[in-house]
């Protein structure tokens, strides 16, 4: 091992070794068999299982490790080595094929991902593989044996672009064709290998896959894609709608399981099979531009898990892949950033353990689920540990590279992206929690949110939500965008008898990306559709996360000079009113009120409310956040149809620059709204049309347009600049 490797595989045991501390809490015997030990919950179900074979893989890296002891651990190497051995053999003993049953009293596998776990956990085999007894390996055949027989005569290739219409599985094809491969490759001897190899062929390029595959011509083993080709799973500009909503963080999942399989490949020998890398270019391209250069993942569609556990921790292993199979060194980069943050976090938590303080409510609501988490990180460092120890990557770089110029639209999600300068910049309408928008530091992935942002809220007093929206037409131009739709406020859980789920409001929005590198135009109405009972209502709506990975500190600056330094996660509802029309965050993200607010609010409420976004269930929160508000109305009150609930602009601006001049237009006779915003020597004029009939707006003379026209059709926008002399 050379001596950066060495010191790369150094980096993730640091991070990896205090957890052992936290392991004993997470430590089950099994109640059917005593002879065998889980982790966590150990039923039969798949997070279970996949947790159990995690810790496992985890464990067995830790446990061979040549750095275990540069500082004591928590557990001797043998009883590291030990309960990994019991992780392992208690899930193997616990399948369809075994002789155990879990802790519900039931086996598992033979389903769409009984085998994630299997392949999450393939590199912790071969770091222990010195250890296994004969009874261990052949326990290993039959369980991947009888899961490559089952996958192959009843597991389809499926794809489908649009979630709602049909299978959308990009990932799940990609790690049954894995198990597939591996098998074969492990077991050559096995009756069905040929067999395992030609459907695991179909599952890979049926993962990645695009609607061009289906006349591709280029081939794999005397066949075109083409042939091979069930359904494409990416948009044509390669967005993802897995879970119904533009996932990148379900792109990344999808590029870590291509990577266990290319390591694990390389780690026997191996060379990597060629559908392996079907696609990876494009998708990484993707990835990366959605990327912080810190390595945190800018999810310009949101997310409705936990925020930054799951998908984030998986990132590791992508990254790794496109070091040493694209030679991407920025990738490196990324690595070494996020492998701080965790550090960053486990330092928080002070046990050893990840997310024990700040996911402390799904800790104590519900164990399930946070083993699970818990489980995926330390499964993760893992792979770096391994990895670095077994095959010389590049040389991580902090921070990777910050400007990665992108202007990127896609039809179906209504997603308009523009990354330039310093500033990354998005508005996507079929996002993970509905319609949503980013501004951030490229340099300061701590400011980045998704959940409801820069747009404001209309709250039920049941279980609001705003759907998924439609663009109603969105343009690129250089160096910036102009997005415009709509989208209703519904109530999911009524509460009443024969209470229907009904739209009680409707939002329109109107976005605009400035040439600027830096500034967003925001512009919205909303009113109500159906008489309903609202809890709050929120304009502006700019979420700033005040938690753990800002130091639980932002610091709020106005023009007259006035200073607010804020605790994140208060304890107590504790909204500041700021006589200003502008407020500067950090120094790094200025809010300038266009119209329709006297002054601003930085509204904070009494608890963490960045959820997790599920059908069902009580309500599970993963990160606190300052909301830069206009209007903030927090009482009771019943509204009839018509009310207009929601009348304002802002703009956000990535900078620390407070120098602007704001002005509005709003007409009494029509719904048409129109914003100007200078700054230095240039103009911009922003109008949009949240009426019923065609109007028109007069552009100034020696301005020119940008996007849209001065004809604004119902649901139409314009945007021009004019220079100043």
């Amino acid at each position: 091992m050379s001596e950066t490797m060495a010191l790369q595989e150094k980096n993730y045991v640091d991070v990896m070794r205090p957890w052992l501390k936290v392991l004993p809490q997470f430590t089950r015997q099994s109640l059917f068999n005593p002879s065998l030990r889980h982790y966590g919950t150990g039923e039969s179900a798949h997070w279970p299982i996949q947790s159990n074979f995690n810790v496992f893989a985890a464990l067995a890296v830790l446990g061979t490790s040549p750095h275990l002891e540069d500082e004591k651990p928590a557990m001797a190497r043998e009883e590291i080595i030990r309960t990994a051995l019991d992780f392992l053999r208690y899930g193997l003993a616990t399948h369809l094929s075994g002789h155990d049953v879990a802790s519900d009293g039931k086996q598992w596998g033979h389903h769409w991902i009984s085998v994630l776990g299997l392949e999450r956990m393939a590199h912790g085999v071969n770091a222990i593989r010195e250890y296994l007894s004969d009874d261990d390996r052949m326990a290993l055949r039959r369980v991947l044996i009888s899961e490559a027989d089952w996958i192959t005569d009843n597991h389809p290739v499926r794809g489908c672009m649009v979630n709602s219409e049909g299978p959308n599985v990009p990932e799940s094809n990609i790690w049954n064709g894995a198990v597939l491969m591996r098998t074969a490759a492990a077991y050559p001897d096995a009756p069905r290998v040929k067999e395992y190899l030609t459907k695991a062929t179909s599952f890979m390029l049926n993962g990645l896959s695009h609607p061009l595959d289906a006349g591709c011509e280029t081939m794999f083993y005397g066949k075109p894609v083409r042939k091979w080709h069930v359904g494409f799973n990416y948009t044509p500009n390669w967005s993802l709608d897995h879970h119904g909503y533009l996932n990148v963080g379900y792109m990344v999942i999808c590029l870590s399981n291509l990577a266990m399989l290319h390591f694990y490949f390389k780690d026997l020998g191996l060379t990597p099979p060629p559908e392996l890398t079907w696609h990876l270019q494009e998708v990484w391209a993707m990835v990366k531009k959605c990327t912080f250069a810190d390595g945190r993942l800018l999810r310009i569609g949101g997310d409705t898990r936990a925020r930054y556990t799951y998908c984030q921790n998986y990132a590791i292993p992508s990254w790794m892949l496109a070091q040493d199979v694209l030679g991407d060194s920025d990738a490196a980069g990324f690595e070494a950033g996020w492998l701080k943050i965790m550090k960053q976090e486990q330092d928080y938590t002070g046990t050893g353990g990840f997310y024990g303080r700040r996911l402390d409510n799904i800790r104590r609501i519900n164990y399930y689920y946070y083993s699970r988490l818990e489980s995926d990180a330390i499964l993760c460092l893992s792979y770096g540990a391994y990895w670095h120890r077994r095959f010389q990557l590049l040389a991580p770089t902090t921070p990777a590279v910050v400007n990665m110029p992108m202007s990127w639209q896609d039809e179906y999600h209504g997603a308009t992206f523009e990354r330039s300068g310093n500033a990354v910049r998005s508005f996507v309408w079929h996002g993970g929690q509905g319609p949503t928008g980013v501004i951030a530091p490229a340099d300061e992935s701590s400011m980045g949110e998704w959940q409801l942002n820069l747009h404001g809220e209309v709250l039920s007093t049941q279980t609001p939500a705003l759907n998924y929206g439609n663009s109603d037409w969105h343009e690129l131009f250089h160096g910036g965008f102009v997005n415009v739709g709509a989208a209703d406020w519904c109530e999911r859980d009524p509460l009443g008898e024969g209470e229907g789920v009904y739209a009680y409001a409707r939002h329109q929005i109107a976005v605009a990306a400035l040439p600027d590198q830096e500034t967003m135009l925001v512009l919205q109405y909303a009113t109500i559709s159906k008489e309903i009972t609202l809890d709050a209502i929120k304009g502006f709506g700019v979420k700033v996360p005040n938690d753990l990975f800002n130091g639980s500190k932002r610091r709020y600056m106005t023009a007259d000079g006035t200073c607010l330094e804020l605790a994140g996660n208060p304890g107590c509802a504790d909204d500041r009113h700021l006589a200003a029309d502008r407020v500067c965050v950090d120094g790094k993200l200025a809010v300038f009120a266009l119209y329709g607010a006297d002054g601003l609010t930085i509204h904070r409420p009494a608890k963490a409310q960045i959820i997790l976004h599920k059908p069902h269930g009580p309500w599970l929160s993963s990160l606190y956040a300052d909301e830069i508000c206009g209007k903030v109305v927090l009482e009771n009150q019943r509204y009839t149809p018509g009310t207009v609930v929601l009348d304002d602009g802002f703009a956000v601006a990535v900078s620390g620059d407070l120098k602007a001049e704001c002005d509005a237009e709003l007409s009494a006779d029509s719904t048409v709204r129109q914003a100007t915003f200078t700054r230095g020597n240039k103009t911009w004029g922003f109008a949009a049309n949240f009426g019923s009939t065609t109007a028109s707006v007069a552009v100034p003379a020696g301005a020119f347009v940008l996007a849209g026209s001065s004809e604004l059709a119902p649901g139409g926008a314009l945007l021009w600049q004019q220079s100043l002399i």
